[in-house]
């Protein structure tokens, strides 16, 4: 009796004991909310996952990687304001401080997903591991939700200043080569601006400069034109004019963004004879986040 006794003291002191250590695991402690993953459109190459932690330990901890299986690469990621220019950064960690609450939320922290396996459904069941600084993990579902813009911004792309892209109401040029044809991404730009993100050496930085200074004056010219042209054309439609008369002036337009369409293809196509495979997915997975 007296060893029975002795042994089932022992394993109720073995389950508290391990109890303990479950409950001391930082994955215990961290409370998930609200966790999902932007939908975006089918040709995107990455998206991210975002959600809200709550530490309610009395230390200081960090989310320090992520597992995602709906993607090749999973990175922990946060977005910058350096001079104006939204630009985002691989991150080692997230810290997550005691008894706080962090947000992983568009603009800020996130989770990417790289080399997106097949394009996110709504409501679709994503499962993501968390690990945390201490080697525990805890795994979770997030769902797919519709791409929801920003605070403080509308829908479509951020120019060179941080400013919104709008129909023939902007004046910096960059903006503007960007506006003239929305179906194809200014991609010169990010690049350099993202160059230690993406590991480009100084020649490669160089390649790049020079594409621009030998186009970058036609290309002004071009988006320069179409702004005025499709101004003009809003004021040649309010005075009256035909319809035949406002057509062929809408085809010259047409015909300036097909020109200005051709070269930015040719700026991509340059881009992926300068850039290795792996930088030039990296920077592909970078633009629709900017």
């Amino acid at each position: 009796m007296k060893r029975r006794t002795f042994m089932g003291w022992a394993l109720m002191a073995g389950l508290t004991l391990s109890g303990q250590v479950f409950a001391a695991s930082v994955a215990d402690s961290i409370e998930v909310s609200d966790p999902y993953v932007r939908m975006v459109p089918p040709t995107a190459p990455a998206t991210a996952a975002f959600m809200e932690l709550k530490n309610t330990s009395g230390k200081d901890h960090a989310l320090v990687s992520a597992k995602a299986y709906i993607n090749k690469i999973t990175e922990l990621h946060n977005h910058i304001h350096d001079n104006g220019v939204m630009r985002m950064r691989q991150v080692q960690k997230i810290d997550l401080p005691a008894g706080q609450s962090t947000a992983l939320k568009p603009g800020g922290f996130h989770i990417m997903l790289i080399g997106l396996n097949a394009p996110v459904q709504k409501d679709q069941n994503i499962k993501i591991d968390l690990t945390f600084d201490d080697g525990s993990t805890k795994t979770i579902e997030a769902k797919g939700r519709p791409l929801m813009p920003m605070k403080g911004m509308k829908m479509g792309m951020m120019g060179g200043n941080g400013k919104q892209l709008t129909n023939g109401r902007n004046t910096n040029p960059m903006q503007l080569v960007m506006h003239a044809n929305p179906a194809f991404p200014n991609l010169t730009g990010i690049a350099i601006k993202n160059a230690q993100e993406l590991g480009l050496s100084d020649e490669q930085v160089r390649n790049l400069k020079a594409w621009t200074n030998k186009h970058g004056d036609e290309m002004k010219r071009m988006f320069q034109a179409v702004n005025v042209a499709e101004k003009a054309l809003i004021q040649d439609s309010l005075a009256g004019q035909s319809k035949a008369e406002l057509m062929a002036k809408f085809q010259k337009t047409l015909d300036m963004r097909k020109k200005i369409a051709e070269t930015k293809i040719d700026c991509r196509d340059n881009m992926k004879k300068v850039l290795t495979a792996e930088q030039f997915d990296k920077l592909a997975s970078i633009y629709p986040m900017m």
